[in-house]
This record gives structure tokens, C-alpha cells and sequence, in this order.
């Protein structure tokens, strides 16, 4: 097998280990709501946790580490980016199904679309325009049907789908040569940092159940350590489009999660809207 065709399987693969991480976020946190942990609780957890396995990997490893403009950018990405993106997500997973987050959060190749266009005057072909009504159609046919989704749950599921494309638009700008280990540490240190800043007023609340701890420990080393190093890893060698298309396989990770273990049932609008989303996502990032 050619060099280049087998750096392409591996970063095929990589994508989907990532994909199935993040798919299986609403599992993982299932346990937390239960126990009554606040989103920035159970993320402050999350943060604290993969950064300190991160930051071992790295000094372990002797990684060099992010520098100048890329430390700063991996910075905002952070405390703007993966911060806001994963309260926005897990704030909604308390009041709406997790499968109606997760395909809402999929909206995000359309606003990379507008966003390209409105920032940096990229033309929207025909192509794309169809992904954006897709998308739209996709959204509006999942919230139709989106039994035991709160308003706000469905909004804020949204903002994350807009957050998640900002995030996706300044990863593109990091230069190449520094190890996915060392820019994950940097992004969960800032998202932890940007996250505990939260729980001052109130003080963190701890899980009180080993289930909950599980759930805490699972989702900052599979959903975290493990699924951003292998995103960043599988980006390097994919590039962007081929990554993003391979990261639809997420939302379909959660639906069917959420079906076998949370007993949320998958009912023909949001079989439907999810695949008009996922649909849009394929549209816009194909070639």
C-alpha cells in the first residue's frame, strides 16, 4: 500500500475513534444529571482530568509545546471555543433528547458556509446553498418532531452547532509541527480554566456516586483525551474536508447510544431531519 494512501486509512480511522468519543458524551453524562451535577460541574471535572492526563503525555513524551500565535489562538479556541461549545451541548442534553443535540450540533458545516462567506467572502456555489436549505429543513423537521425538548434545549443545541463552526474555522488557521497531545493540553487547561470560573459563585458540587465518578472518569479520558488527540491526529493527515465528512458519523454514535441505553426512541421526523443534516454536512465539505 502506497505511503500516502496509508496515512489516509489511518486518518480515516482516527476521525471515526474520534467520532464515536464525542458520540458517546450523552452516555457518559447520563449518570452526573442524575447524581444533580451542574453542566459546569461535571465539565470543570472533565477538563481538570484529561488536561492533567494531557499535560503527563506531553512531559512525558518531551512534546515540544504550542508557542507565539499558535498558544495564543489554542487559547481562545479554549476558553471561546470548546468551553462554550460543550456548556452550550451539555446544558441542552438536561432539557432535550440527546439525539436532537447532537443532529442540531451537526447544523455546524452550513454556518461554516455562511461564516466563510460573511468573513471571508467566499462565494456560496449552488452546491452549497442546497446544503444550507438541507440543513435548515433538516432543523426545522427535528424540532417539529422533538418530543420532551425544551425551547431552550433546541436553542441551545443550535448555538452549539455556530460555536463548533467558529472553533472549526480557527483550527484551520494552527500551522502544522506541533503534537495533537501538547494542542489538546493547551485547549482543555484554557477550557477548564474558563469553565471553574463558573462554579465560583456557588462552589463546585462533586458526584456522589461511584456510577457518577465512572461517567466523570469515562468522559474525560475517552471523550477527551482520547477523542480530541485522535480528531487532531486524523486532521493532520485528512485535512479538513474529508474530516468533517467522517465526523458525521457522531450524531448516528448518539442516536443509536441514546436508543440502547437512555430509552430515547427514534421517531421518523428525527430519522428524517437527521439525515437532511447529515446530508448538508456531506453537501458542504464534499468535493
Amino acid at each position: 500500500m502506497p505511503h500516502s494512501e496509508r496515512g489516509r486509512l489511518i486518518g480515516a480511522l482516527l476521525v471515526l475513534v474520534a467520532a464515536a468519543c464525542f458520540g458517546l458524551m450523552p452516555i457518559f453524562s447520563a449518570p452526573a444529571w442524575r447524581d444533580g451535577l451542574r453542566p459546569a460541574d461535571l465539565l470543570s471535572l472533565r477538563f481538570a482530568i484529561a488536561a492533567a492526563i494531557l499535560w503527563l503525555i506531553v512531559f512525558t513524551r518531551r512534546q515540544p509545546l504550542p508557542r507565539g500565535h499558535s498558544l495564543f489562538l489554542l487559547i481562545g479556541m479554549g476558553t471561546l471555543g470548546y468551553a462554550g461549545l460543550a456548556m452550550c451541548y451539555f446544558t441542552a442534553l438536561t432539557v432535550a433528547p440527546a439525539v436532537v443535540v447532537a443532529l442540531l450540533l451537526y447544523l455546524y458545516p452550513a454556518f461554516v458556509t455562511a461564516l466563510a462567506w460573511l468573513l471571508h467572502g467566499e462565494r456560496a456555489d449552488r452546491r452549497r446553498l442546497i446544503a444550507l436549505g438541507c440543513a435548515l429543513g433538516g432543523c426545522a423537521l427535528t424540532i417539529g418532531y422533538a418530543s420532551g425538548a425544551q425551547p431552550l434545549g433546541i436553542a441551545l443545541g443550535v448555538a452549539s452547532g455556530l460555536i463548533y463552526a467558529l472553533y472549526t474555522l480557527a483550527g484551520r488557521r494552527l500551522p502544522a509541527g506541533t503534537p495533537a497531545f501538547s494542542q489538546a493540553a493547551v485547549v482543555c487547561s484554557s477550557g477548564c480554566l474558563a469553565i471553574s470560573l463558573l462554579t465560583l459563585p456557588t462552589g463546585p458540587h462533586l458526584p456522589q456516586s461511584a456510577q457518577a465518578w465512572a461517567g466523570v472518569v469515562a468522559l474525560a479520558v475517552v471523550s477527551t483525551v482520547l477523542g480530541v488527540s485522535c480528531f487532531l491526529a486524523g486532521l493532520r493527515r485528512l485535512g479538513p474536508t474529508r474530516t468533517a465528512t467522517l465526523s458525521t458519523f457522531e450524531p448516528v454514535v448518539t442516536a443509536l447510544a441514546g436508543a440502547a441505553f437512555l430509552g430515547q426512541p427514534l421517531g421518523p421526523g428525527t430519522l428524517a431531519g437527521g439525515a437532511l443534516i447529515l446530508l448538508a454536512g456531506f453537501l458542504v465539505v464534499g468535493r
